[in-house]
């Protein structure tokens, strides 16, 4: 199908514009090529909407908080896809793609489930100190986020632009920078969904009963919009002059970040309001295990399948001669990092110019360590977890009884006489 901003009759508007809109995949073949693919994106939406009950169950501002989590997805995924400075991403063929297959619907899904874990499990921490409330929100969400692109990238789920040099230093085949780039905009969503609620409505002490609905809205498109673009700020402030300017690699800016925060949070989380939770609920429950089976799909979709066996037929970055070309936008077959994918399963590489064709998986470099780390990562995320929704200190409990059991019995004179 030629580019929409082609002329064209109407005739050919009206035949082709469905298909560009809507696209509509064979979910056998696709999970014949990449299976991992077709159950992280039958996982992930399955969260989303365990999440999206969940916050219905709640009421409060927590479905407010699911409908920002889904618009922060739409307008991100929005700008990788179609940004005036072009692609920087690519993901392979779903059931269910949109706009001339370039984003598929899966995607919008994947923010709430994170952002509404994340939130959920901060809510239960009862910190002092909001600034490291929105610190921990952004860790989790890099927790959550780094087994799922650590297994999509290397697994052709979706593949990066090959010569950006923002994306070029990784981790596990995940950029530094991506990583970087969450953690700051969820930082930001977190900061401005509480506060911009406190700045608009003084009559809600509670943080998560919801004000007026036209106030909710509100906030909630607000935190969407200016997070990105306020993330985006600070995560310049922190790139542009420690690695443009002076040349420290992405890596070891993002971990000295990381590594700033987690101990700003680690000091206030020893001074917080801690206490036994509410009774939870079966809902509450399914939400808590989830999370933590979200962690154990990807490390079992790494032990199970070969990487080298998945091909991906789809939109991917554009194939040039590099040696005429002005700038690196294009694809170059002749130096392209065999360690994410090659071409050893189909019979001609593409031409120059080609956008849509077939890229295979390689084999890892080490398998052992890339479960190792996908384990490791399972290890944590369990008992930061575990740690969070069940375990609690047995203090708490002979606090509240020592309170129920010294306060004064009503209608009594406190003063003795």
């Amino acid at each position: 199908m030629d580019n929409l901003s082609t002329v064209r009759t109407y005739e050919q508007f009206r035949k082709d514009f469905p298909t560009w809109l809507v696209n509509i995949g064979n979910p056998w073949e696709l999970f014949t090529l990449q299976p991992g693919y077709v159950i992280s994106q039958t996982f992930c939406v399955i969260g989303a909407l365990l999440c999206l009950g969940h916050a219905l169950h709640r009421g409060g501002r927590w479905p407010f908080l699911w409908l920002g989590g889904a618009l922060s997805g739409l307008l991100i995924e929005g700008c990788f896809y179609f940004s005036p400075f072009g692609e920087t991403i690519w993901l392979s063929p779903t059931v269910v793609d949109l706009f001339g297959q370039r984003i598929p619907l899966f995607i919008f899904f994947v923010y709430p489930f994170f952002y509404y874990q994340a939130f959920w499990a901060v809510s239960k921490l009862q910190l002092k100190c909001r600034w490291s409330e929105h610190i921990a929100t952004g860790m989790l969400v890099v927790l959550f986020d780094l087994p799922f692109d650590m297994v999509s990238i290397k697994f052709l789920h979706w593949t990066l632009h090959e010569t950006e040099p923002m994306l070029k230093e990784r981790v596990y085949s995940v950029p530094w920078t991506l990583l970087l780039f969450f953690a700051v905009v969820t930082f930001t969503f977190s900061y401005l969904f509480h506060n911009l609620r406190k700045w608009l409505d003084h009559s809600t002490i509670d943080r998560w009963a919801a004000g007026s609905i036209r106030a909710e809205l509100l906030v909630t498109i607000g935190a969407v919009t200016l997070s990105l673009s306020l993330g985006s700020a600070l995560f310049l402030a922190f790139n542009y002059p420690l690695h443009t300017v002076l040349g420290i690699p992405n890596g070891a800016v993002t971990a000295g970040v990381f590594l700033c925060v987690l101990t700003i949070f680690w000091k206030f989380d020893r001074k917080s309001n801690r206490r036994m939770p509410y009774r939870q609920s079966l809902v509450d429950h399914v939400l808590n295990g989830y999370i933590m089976a979200h962690f154990s799909l990807y490390l079992l979709l790494g032990v199970t399948l070969k990487p080298e066996d998945a091909t991906s037929t789809g939109r991917h970055q554009p194939v040039g001669d590099c040696r005429k070309a002005a700038d690196n936008k294009q694809l170059c077959l002749n130096t392209v990092n065999k360690a994410n994918f090659d071409f050893h399963c189909v019979s001609k590489l593409p031409a120059d110019g080609a956008y849509w064709y077939t890229i295979c998986g390689t084999p890892f470099e080490n398998r052992s360590e890339f479960v190792f780390v996908l384990a490791l990562i399972t290890f944590l995320a369990s008992l930061i977890h575990w740690t969070i929704h069940y375990d609690f200190d047995l203090r708490f409990k002979i606090y509240d009884f020592v309170k129920k059991s010294t306060a004064p019995v009503k209608g009594t004179n406190k003063k003795i006489q």
